[in-house]
């Protein structure tokens, strides 16, 4: 086994250099040495040395490490991040399931007074619960958890199969260390535990996990966690989320999650908030109390197949007002390109603008009446995906929004534009005029088409004979984005 290369030139304080160790007579390499034949050059290294080299190999190759000779024996227990993963361990042998908890035991037991700090750890266990196995596989986890507990574990990623034993034990709660914590569990019915012992916890990933409405879950993890910053919820089945502050929570994470038809998302004295992204389905209530003041926005909500009610869109949309970086999805621009007066919002703070739409004929020209609302824009980015729909100028309902709006399109400060995936559809290469035309300090045009060969010759040379009201600009072309 070759271990030349992963060996740090300072690791712990120290620097290690080989010719040191070469001179050394307890290595052979003294005047009376006779070639140092049979010893160990890594005898004198600390743990600590020997645990960061093996932290850096998969947890297969860790173990088989600790038979290099009686030193490597435990330098895995004085690793300071693990990767133990089931499923990559033995990808052709799922009966190795003894095996592996022995060396994950073994790995995770404090072999030393104190014992060696474990800023890392990562505990996938597919494969692992699985029939006459699975009583032994949780109990298993109870004692992993306290030794990594022991070790001061700080980040913890834990991703649990669908299984009724497959529990949290009590002994997660013995992780007071912990500064971040992922728990991807599979169709998990169990409520979750109060985490009131994690008072250094920064970043709470949640997946696959159900969020009743009467459960106050949050209410008591931001009462006891005040540094939590980061709020990741995943494919959660959510009958209400309330999020109660005072907080310092900055950063919000809804992604691909399922709601109830009486849902909400509370949001209640959290001044810090900066970073929202929401992406999936969409609440039917939206209810936003306090000062928030957010930089970020990713709006990737996909079409409900039942419409929301006004109220719930218009608290969205009055949500996003002041955001400096905006990101929307298809039917997000449509809801801002619709006509009622509650939709026409002034978000004269938006300085970046990235648009996704959908490739249809309309789709192009649809953000149009944004670009009227977000007055200071200075960076533009439009990506077009394949779209499914009918291709006409009406929207799927019937109802034609009128993207142009009859009134010119004002970007006096647009400097940079960038476009992927643009086509020669009328839409596509009027917004490409539209931008020329009314952005006077644009400075840069950058157009990834959709074409290849003559097509997109053609579409270059029309969009260069474009009349631009920046003499400045120039419109670069790229074949890939």
């Amino acid at each position: 086994m070759r271990t030349k290369h992963l060996i740090p030139n300072n690791a712990a304080g120290l620097t290690y250099a080989a010719r040191d160790y070469s001179a050394r007579e307890d290595y052979g390499g003294g005047d009376g040495g006779g070639g140092g034949g049979g010893t160990d050059p890594f005898e004198g290294f600390p743990d600590a040395v020997l645990g960061l080299i093996v932290s850096k190999l998969p947890f297969r190759s860790a173990v088989a490490a600790s038979a290099i000779s009686r030193r490597w024996r435990g330098a895995v227990a004085a690793a300071p991040a693990l990767d133990l993963d089931f499923a990559a361990a033995f990808p052709a042998a799922p009966r190795r399931r003894a095996a592996f908890a022995a060396a994950v035991t073994a790995a995770l037991r404090p072999c030393s007074a104190p014992p060696h700090p474990l800023h890392c750890l990562r505990l996938a266990l597919e494969g692992l619960f699985d029939q006459a196995f699975a009583a032994s596989a949780a109990e298993h986890l109870a004692s992993w958890l306290a030794g990594a507990a022991a070790r001061g574990v700080k980040r913890l990623e834990l991703r649990l199969p669908r299984s009724r034993l497959a529990v949290l034990p009590p002994s997660l709660l013995a992780c007071t260390s912990l500064t971040s914590l992922t728990l991807r569990l599979d169709h998990y019915a169990l409520p979750l535990p109060s985490f009131t012992t994690f008072a250094r916890l920064s970043r709470l990933h949640l997946a696959c996990v159900s969020l009743n409405a009467d459960d106050d879950f949050f209410g008591d993890l931001f009462s006891h966690c005040a540094e939590l910053r980061y709020l990741i919820l995943e494919q959660c089945r959510i009958g209400a989320l309330r999020l109660t502050g005072p907080s310092r929570l900055s950063s919000l994470a809804i992604t691909d999650c399922s709601w109830t038809q009486e849902s909400a998302l509370a949001v209640f004295e959290m001044p810090e908030l900066r970073i929202l992204q929401y992406s999936g389905a969409i609440a039917a209530r939206h209810i936003i109390d306090g000062d928030v003041s957010l930089d970020d926005v990713l709006l990737a909500i996909e079409k409900p197949l039942v419409k929301p009610r006004e109220a719930a869109l218009r608290e969205l949309l009055t949500l996003v007002g002041n955001a400096r970086r905006l990101v929307l999805s298809p039917w997000c621009i449509e809801q801002f390109a619709r006509p009622e007066e509650w939709s026409k919002l002034q978000l004269d703070k938006v300085r970046r603008l990235a648009c996704i739409i959908e490739r249809r004929e309309e789709g192009a020209l649809s953000i149009a009446p944004l670009l009227s609302s977000c007055r200071n824009v200075e960076e533009l980015c439009v990506s077009v995906v394949p779209s499914q729909g009918k291709w006409r100028r009406n929207s799927d309902d019937g109802e034609c929004h009128g993207v142009l709006g009859g009134k010119r399109v004002s970007v006096k400060h647009l400097k940079v534009v960038r476009m992927k995936y643009i086509d020669e559809s009328k839409s596509g290469f009027e917004l490409v005029k539209v931008l020329l035309k009314n952005a006077p300090a644009l400075e840069t045009m950058t157009i990834v088409p959709s074409m290849d060969g003559l097509e997109q010759a053609k579409f270059r040379r029309k969009v260069l004979k474009l009349r631009k009201s920046s003499q400045n600009a120039s419109i670069q072309f790229c074949t890939a984005g």
